[in-house]
């Protein structure tokens, strides 16, 4: 899941283009991390009366929130496209770019291990009768490695195996260019990564379209690759026109098997994907979604992520302890614990997750060595 300054003087969306900052990008990450923190008020059953009350629309919107994990995965294949695109890619290349990403991600994604560890004991502590949740060490390390989903060990927060999810896709496709000997000279990366991504692409295709079912191991990300890789069709396809309707084709496929299988998740990234391409095309990636709350849940959208289900669990408790739960005292608590969660993430961004930002652009890349390039950490 990868991670915006406002201008002081000026046309916003002038000025982004000269800055060339993808404002729809972000915005789009607060959106997907909004949908999220909603739909997990309405998992845990903390809006359930308020659900009842609400137009069926909303509620079929609230239910799907969930996708926003999609919108997150699309989002991933177009930035580190975008970060990669002029690297000519080596194993060393790998192993730096993946120690910076890791910093990058590492401390708020600690931090936030911590926090359900933390308000778990201190729970079990004022509740009555509630028992901490069993935590062990090897647990704990698993986690702190992105390895608990391929070891077998219980998610400590239900949200966390995305992020498993994702860094498999960043070492997969930083490997695929490398081992293909990507050349940014060249068209397409060369033939070799050319004919690597076509290669990639069609793999991918076996579990959406359900001609393979199994994972290859526990929590491989092959299941999911297809979710990255149209984050990368639209990205690569606005730079290189040549591949659009092979892109095209890949992501019609995949939106056809989505609709005919009832998968809303493989749905959801097509079209996610196909609205990115509409973006580069329009040059709507540079200046949509430019307003200033929007661009800001984009900027603590991942720290949001990390910490809304540990914070909002916490607020609903004790705010209907308080008023007891009715469509009133639900709705209130909502918009309360939504604000909380908020300035929270807000707080984790500045304290956590900047400097962990400004850490990882200390790393110095082999490729940066006198050229003055450089690979983008947000």
């Amino acid at each position: 899941m990868s991670k915006g300054q406002l201008p002081q003087h000026g046309s916003p969306s002038t000025a982004r283009l000269v800055a060339g900052r993808f404002t729809f990008i972000d915005g789009l990450r607060g959106i997907a991390a909004m949908a999220v923190t909603v739909f997990h008020a309405y998992e845990g059953n903390h809006i359930s009366d308020l659900m009842i009350a609400m137009p069926g629309w909303v509620q079929w919107v609230v239910v799907r929130g969930y996708l926003g994990v999609a919108i997150f995965f699309v989002l991933s294949g177009f930035v580190i496209s975008h970060s990669l695109r002029k690297q000519a890619l080596t194993m060393r290349f790998v192993g730096e770019f993946f120690i910076r990403r890791s910093i990058r991600l590492n401390p708020p994604y600690w931090f936030a291990i911590a926090l359900v560890i933390g308000f778990g004991a201190i729970s079990a502590y004022f509740v009555k009768g509630k028992l901490p949740p069993p935590v062990s060490f090897a647990q704990v390390m698993a986690h702190a490695f992105y390895l608990q989903e391929v070891l077998g060990y219980d998610e400590l927060n239900p949200i966390f195996w995305t992020l498993c999810q994702e860094m498999q896709f960043y070492l997969a496709y930083a490997l695929l260019l490398a081992l293909t000997k990507n050349d940014p000279g060249k068209w397409m990366q060369g033939k070799a990564t050319t004919i690597g991504l076509a290669l990639a692409a069609l793999i991918s295709l076996l579990w959406p379209l359900q001609i393979i079912t199994a994972e290859p191991w526990r929590g491989s990300f092959l299941p999911l690759w297809y979710c990255f890789l149209l984050g990368a069709g639209p990205y690569w396809s606005w730079r290189y026109p040549g591949i659009r309707n092979y892109y095209i084709t890949y992501a019609l496929i995949l939106l056809l098997s989505g609709i005919l299988h009832g998968n809303e998740l493989t749905v959801a990234c097509s079209l996610m994907s196909l609205g990115l391409w509409y973006a580069t095309r329009s040059r709507l990636v540079y200046a949509g979604l430019d307003w200033r709350g929007m661009q800001w849940l984009g900027a603590i959208s991942y720290s949001l992520y990390l910490t809304h289900n540990t914070i909002s669990g916490a607020a609903y408790r004790i705010g209907f302890s308080i008023t007891g739960k009715s469509v009133a005292s639900e709705l209130f608590w909502f918009l309360a614990t939504s604000a909380v969660c908020i300035a929270f993430a807000s707080a984790v961004w500045w304290l956590v997750e900047k400097p962990s930002m400004a850490l990882a652009r200390r790393v110095t890349l082999s490729s940066e060595i006198g050229k003055g390039v450089k690979v983008a950490t947000d």
